[in-house]
């Protein structure tokens, strides 16, 4: 993400045949093999054979929203169709604030596709299914990211298969009309991001086994974005049987916004659009939307995030009130999914570099700081000062964005892991301490990607590699383990349950184990508040 978004991809042209221009010839079919065919309730799907891995690329899972009558609206199921069709180009990226692709693939609003990473190494048959779900703050990113390529990954354990998702974002994803004339009829655009997810989660459940999948063995997994999905989704009508287990990395219930919130957000982009009513919205084009997202997103320039779509609390999709989802993660229903969640040691310290220097990072963190507490009670305040003291042996910088950290992303993580063990659900912790990007930035957000799936971290011009590491080893196994038994446990560590009483974590720094209770009060703290109050980063900077 950068603050300023900007678009490094070629921009979509929507063009439309003459009745006496040529028409295009269809894609030619790869070679259909034993193991590159999957035949879907849509298609059968031709996908990209390798020596050792077959990718199934560009999958639609949806009739795609696109023309009036589809664009702001809930995606329909996919059709049946007895055709075949190649697999092996991806789709075309959502419409966000920039281009993580490299210039690979055009912006476009038929996304809803998904990629299937199936290693030819193990041929049985229900192998269980890891679904990835990326971040980008609701805003940006997209599968065909280089980053975001699982071949590696499913390379080494060629008994799973592996699927990443396309999901609308932004003013396309997370949007409230209900002041905008004819935006009745628009209800579901407060979440349409997440009931995207829903819909590729319900074609998995009914096509994977055509690629060899289990679906009644399906893990969620994601990270920022990609993993405050995956804490609503099980919080959704209708998501129910779809998955059993779930890994949340860097991120909670906090990454939610209000309604209010959200009509500010369609204010800006009515005010860069010019667009008055619907029927406006709906006549815009591509290159229109590409243009306004842009601009609707540089009006909130002093939002952290660079943007500031989040899913909204519209008390249908979503309850109207976050403490709610944070009690719904305490009910019998959601103890049946099995959970694993954590987040790094210095995750805000990703927004230093663009922020611009130390000093304007550290005045941005005083401002968040500052403004939380004038928005706690007394007994509160007394609590946040506290909090402050517990950090006292630190200089200033460090003290804002450990407890910008844990605002946004721990103490929420630690709220939903105490209430899903408190009802009986299997629990797992994790903190990734070391090791960092580098000195200056340290474990920063989307740090441990880059361990997970050995593809390179890109972050503000700058290239991370893994290191040679335990990490690089352990972190793909624990996952993997999880995903097969529900119990990420390795041969070299055993990974302990967490409880409300022990809060077991297993801890990535220069070793790898278990400690207990590793933030000791800190999160007590802070914990009431941070559930009130939601993320720092986003609305707070508008």
């Amino acid at each position: 993400m950068k603050k300023r978004a900007l678009l490094m991809g070629a921009i979509v042209a929507v063009s439309l045949l003459s009745s006496c221009g040529p028409i295009p010839k269809p894609d030619p079919l790869p070679v259909i093999t034993e193991y590159n065919s999957a035949k879907c309730n849509n298609g059968t799907f031709i996908g990209d054979e390798s020596k050792d891995i077959v990718v199934w690329r560009g999958v639609p899972y949806a009739t795609q929203p696109v023309g009036k009558s589809l664009r702001w609206k809930k995606a329909l199921p996919a059709e049946d169709n007895d055709g075949t069709f190649p697999a092996v180009k991806p789709g075309h990226m959502p419409i966000g604030t920039n281009d993580d692709t490299n210039g690979a693939v055009k912006f476009g609003e038929d996304c809803l596709v998904l990629n299937v990473f199936n290693s030819k190494k193990s041929i049985i048959k229900n192998k269980p299914v890891m679904v990835w779900i990326h971040g980008g703050g609701f805003v940006s990113e997209s599968i065909s990211s280089p980053l975001y390529d699982l071949s590696h990954i499913a390379n080494q354990y060629p008994d799973v298969i592996f699927v990443t998702i396309e999901y609308r974002e932004g003013f396309l994803g997370f949007m409230n009309f209900e002041k905008v004339k004819g935006g009745e009829n628009y209800k579901d655009a407060t979440n349409l991001g997440l009931l995207d997810q829903l819909e590729a989660l319900k074609w998995i459940n009914k096509n994977i086994s055509a690629f060899g999948g289990d679906p009644n063995r399906v893990t969620l997994f994601g990270e920022s974005a990609g993993s405050a999905s995956i804490s609503f989704l099980p919080l959704i009508e209708g998501s129910e049987g779809l998955f059993n287990r779930v890994i949340i990395q860097s991120s909670s219930l906090a990454y939610c916004d209000t309604m209010e919130h959200g009509m500010h957000v369609t204010e800006n982009f009515l005010h860069v659009t010019g667009c008055q009513n619907m029927d406006q919205l709906l006549n815009l084009s591509v290159d229109q939307l590409i243009k306004a997202t842009i601009d609707g997103t540089a009006i909130d320039s002093k939002n952290m995030l660079g943007a500031a779509n989040f899913p909204l609390l519209d008390g249908r999709i979503l309850p109207e009130d976050r403490a709610d989802m944070y009690k719904m993660w305490e009910s019998e229903d959601l103890a049946d999914i099995d959970l694993l969640i954590g987040s790094n040691r210095d995750e805000v310290k990703y927004f230093l570099p663009i922020e611009g220097s130390k000093e304007k990072f550290t005045e941005a963190l005083r401002w968040v700081a500052r403004k939380d507490r004038t928005m706690l009670n007394d007994k509160e305040k007394a609590m946040f000062d506290e909090f402050m003291e517990t950090l006292s042996g630190e200089d200033e910088l460090e003290r804002l964005q450990q407890y910008a950290t844990d605002m946004n992303f721990r103490a929420g993580n630690t709220n939903m892991a105490i209430r899903h063990s408190n009802a009986g659900g299997n629990t797992f912790m994790y903190f990734l301490e070391k090791p960092g990007i580098n000195n200056e930035l340290g474990v920063v957000h989307g740090t441990e990607m880059m361990y997970l799936f050995d593809n390179p971290f890109h972050h503000m011009g700058e290239t991370y590699i893994a290191r040679e590491c335990e990490l690089k080893y352990q972190i793909k196994e624990m996952w993997v383990n999880f995903a097969k038994t529900g119990n990420p446990s390795t041969s070299e560590h055993e990974w302990l349950p967490f409880s409300k009483d022990n809060r077991q974590t297993m801890v990535f720094s220069d070793t790898i184990g278990m400690k207990k209770d590793i933030f000791n009060r800190r999160e007590d703290l802070m914990m009431s508040w941070a559930e009130r109050l939601g993320n720092g980063a986003s609305k707070r900077f508008c």
